[in-house]
């Protein structure tokens, strides 16, 4: 559309007068790599439960792609940001967050639609797994974190927590507050462990909890890092007297009606997932209730809250890459140079395929170790923290090359989402452990022998029909060679060169885990007789760990082939 009034042809419509992103569609519709997640971690479901909840999941990504896009975008614009109130009007603290009305919607939509909640909804017949969770996690978080995604993925925690370790009478309590259907709270769960002298080492933290002659507790320190400030959050103290760590829950109002003795201080200015705030806080004398043995506190935190915000993570990050992928070829759809569309540079066109291989194998990834994780699966306790950590900073990279794909574009925080999410993708990075410390979760874990040995059979199952196709010889060679490269490093290192190179060992693991699952995507359609897109994918990858990320590419390999990379770019 011209909106000038001169008829100068220099102030004519261009290529990208028409580009408005993919707003407005079906993000379920249109992920290929999601559906078919849907469709192989379902074939046992009864034909009605599973119509009933894709229809559940597929009404979500229209709203992902529609109304919640735009409040999304609406709530991250200066003076709409969430803040801090101190006082009423008559200067009674109140230590209240603030929200837009666009934020506490976009809340609300999620919510209501049982993002995180489905099983209290008394209308929904079927049970709530992972899959069906998880598909939607992935979805809310194509459009970043949004100042929704984490706060969700809190309040799932809790919920879960609430389940597995709450008294009657705080599932009858809370339960209603964090999952009750139409629950009038869109703060929802909040998580304050993070204080200034301790962040992943919890036992070093300064806080202390004192047993009340009520059976209650009474908190006092302060917490450096307040996830979303909420109507109820999980805490950890030093129980008095002692260096164990407990674990408790705070509501914000006490059941006296009065405020739960604690003082915000300030919020944070972070570079990322703006839309909930992050706050600094004191504790003065504030009460709890123990949530699970006092005994047993950091061994729940890291059960039940940690490890889900961890799964939230790594599907989040894998959403918040897809969105930048989906971003990046359709941008590539208007946009011309040098007299002809970009795509048609060879050089994009690869950069776009790497793009959506490492994205579409992440999204394999992530679901595998979903559905360990349900099943009490022994290498979850590898997968579920690699793929926080991998999922994270392979977003990183791919919103980077996602914003370079854009151009001048790329960088304008108004032109497309690709700015927001590439600094809430940074934010995924840092929370719930940087790279180090997770990566020391995940070289721990595989030198439990017992983790090590599920780990190792796991990969045995995904490829044990691989070498009967001659197609796959290639890939399989590469997957068995960095197999034996794991092995040596965990086998035969030395315990300091482990340590040293837990990044790179971890880098490894993920590797051979995802070559796995792109043999046994292949193989499966093979086996059934579809024609498989997979093939491409998992020899495209084959080619990358290979060679290297930034490496040439091998004239005789996918990226030198037509149909591949068409499939790549349309996929």
């Amino acid at each position: 559309m011209n909106h000038h009034i001169s008829e100068h042809p220099s102030l004519q419509p261009f290529d990208i007068s028409e580009y408005k992103g993919v707003r407005g569609k079906n993000f379920y519709d249109m992920d290929p790599a999601l559906q078919r997640m849907v469709h192989r971690y379902t074939e046992n479901f009864t034909p009605d439960h599973k119509k009933t909840m894709e229809e559940h999941i597929r009404k979500y990504g229209e709203l992902v792609g529609g109304v919640l896009d735009e409040l999304t975008e609406e709530c991250h614009k200066e003076g709409k940001y969430g803040e801090v109130v101190k006082f009423d009007r008559t200067g009674k603290r109140i230590d209240f967050i603030k929200y837009s009305e666009e934020q506490k919607l976009a809340r609300k939509i999620s919510y209501d639609h049982g993002v995180v909640n489905l099983d209290f909804h008394p209308d929904w017949k079927y049970e709530f797994p992972h899959i069906h969770r998880y598909a939607l996690t992935y979805l809310m978080n194509m459009n970043g974190e949004g100042g929704v995604a984490c706060p969700l993925a809190m309040t799932d925690g809790i919920i879960l927590a609430l389940k597995k370790i709450g008294t009657e009478e705080q599932k009858k309590k809370y339960l209603p507050l964090v999952a009750g259907k139409g629950s009038p709270s869109h703060f929802m769960a909040g998580q304050y462990v993070t204080e200034r002298v301790g962040g992943s080492n919890v036992s070093a933290n300064r806080t202390i909890a004192k047993k009340l002659p009520n059976g209650k507790w009474e908190l006092t320190g302060e917490k450096w890092f307040c996830s979303n400030p909420g109507d109820l959050w999980v805490t950890t103290a030093k129980m008095e007297g002692t260096n164990t760590v407990g674990m408790f829950l705070v509501p914000r109002i006490k059941e006296n009606g009065e405020l739960n003795g604690h003082h915000i201080l300030r919020k944070k200015d972070i570079i990322g997932s703006r839309g909930k705030l992050t706050v600094e806080i004191i504790y003065d004398k504030v009460e709890a209730e123990e949530f699970g043995r006092p005994g047993h506190g950091l061994v729940n935190l890291i059960r039940y809250i940690i490890k889900t915000s961890r799964l939230h993570v790594g599907l989040g990050s894998s959403g918040n890459a897809r969105r930048s992928v989906m971003e990046a070829s359709e941008y590539a759809k208007f946009r011309t140079a040098y007299g002809k569309k970009i795509l048609e540079f060879p050089s994009f066109a690869k950069t776009l395929a790497e793009m959506q291989i490492l994205q579409t194998g992440n999204c394999f990834a992530n679901f595998r170790s979903v559905s360990l994780a349900e099943k009490d699966h022994d290498a979850a306790e590898i997968t579920v923290p690699l793929m926080k950590y991998k999922s994270s900073s392979q977003a990183s990279y791919i919103t980077q090359k996602a914003i370079l794909t854009l151009g001048g574009n790329g960088i304008i925080g108004d032109f497309s989402p690709l700015p927001r999410l590439h600094n809430d993708s940074i934010i995924n990075e840092t929370w719930e452990g940087t790279h180090l410390i997770i990566t020391d979760h995940c070289l721990h874990a595989l030198q439990k022998p017992k983790v090590y040995t599920a780990f190792q059979s796991l990969l045995d199952e995904l490829t044990k029909s691989a070498l009967n196709h001659p197609e796959l010889k290639n890939a399989f060679e590469v997957f068995q060679t960095k197999r034996k490269e794991l092995e040596n490093c965990i086998k035969n290192e030395s315990k300091d060169w482990k340590d040293m190179n837990r990044i790179y060992i971890s880098d490894v693991t993920y590797q051979v885990f995802l070559l796995a699952e792109f043999l046994e995507q292949a193989v499966y359609d093979i086996a059934n007789k579809l024609q498989t897109k997979y093939l491409y994918f998992v020899n495209g990858y084959a080619e990358m760990v290979r060679d290297g990320l930034e490496a040439p590419r091998q004239k005789d390999g996918v990226f030198f082939d037509p149909k591949a990379i068409e499939t790549f770019i349309s996929f």
